[in-house]
């Protein structure tokens, strides 16, 4: 993302559409334009971050230059997976503010991607407010994707291959349990499979659920 970043700062424009051309015929193929390409980005990268939180990832320092734009996760030195669950978990020893703790990942991929298509813009459309309103419902449908995402792969996690809206709620439930009792987030999702929970925490949970 950094890259593109840089050439749209610098007004090289003609180096932003030649790296936009080479990124569509390395990494997607299948895009007619400009716009289906940053969507396309978008959408690897919603499966991505929700992926992430999952599994309970913290990549440490989500700048645009550490966000690949083939959708893949790199330079991840200060990453760790959390042990006891804390949205508020950070890895990296200069990240001092909280800026790339786990619960901001989505909100920064978000960021990120902003940037990104704020440097597509002339790449979108000739016409500045039409390329500005393409990529503000590009990266909506982002947002949006991502929501879809993080429910799909929690909802796993709880043995729900069909998830449906509400059941982010129970998903919410549970992971508010793992915060207020620091339980390990990787073997509580064991436990759970293992029908191994105890319920005098989980007894509200494991009635919904």
């Amino acid at each position: 993302v950094g890259t593109f970043v840089y050439f749209a700062v610098h007004r090289e424009f003609g180096a932003l559409k030649q790296l936009a051309d080479y990124v569509i015929k390395r990494h997607y193929p299948s895009a007619q334009n400009y716009a289906q390409l940053l969507e396309m980005i978008c959408s690897n990268q919603a499966k991505l971050i929700a992926k992430w939180m999952s599994i309970g990832f913290i990549h440490g320092v989500m700048n645009t230059d550490n966000m690949a734009i083939s959708g893949e996760t790199i330079d991840y030195g200060p990453c760790a997976f959390m042990d006891e669950y804390n949205p508020s978990q950070v890895y990296s020893f200069i990240d001092k503010r909280g800026r790339y703790q786990y619960q901001n990942q989505p909100a920064i991929a978000a960021w990120n991607l902003a940037r990104l298509a704020e440097a597509f813009l002339p790449l979108l459309d000739e016409n500045q407010e039409m390329a500005v309103e393409i990529s503000n419902e590009i990266i909506t449908g982002f947002q949006n994707e991502y929501q879809s995402q993080w429910l799909f792969e929690f909802a796993l996690k709880l043995g729900i291959e069909s998830p449906k809206t509400e059941d982010g709620d129970l998903i919410n439930h549970f992971l508010a349990i793992l915060s207020e009792h620091n339980l390990d987030f990787t073997n509580s999702f064991i436990d759970l499979g293992n029908d191994n929970l105890p319920s005098e925490i989980f007894g509200d949970f494991l009635i919904k659920w």
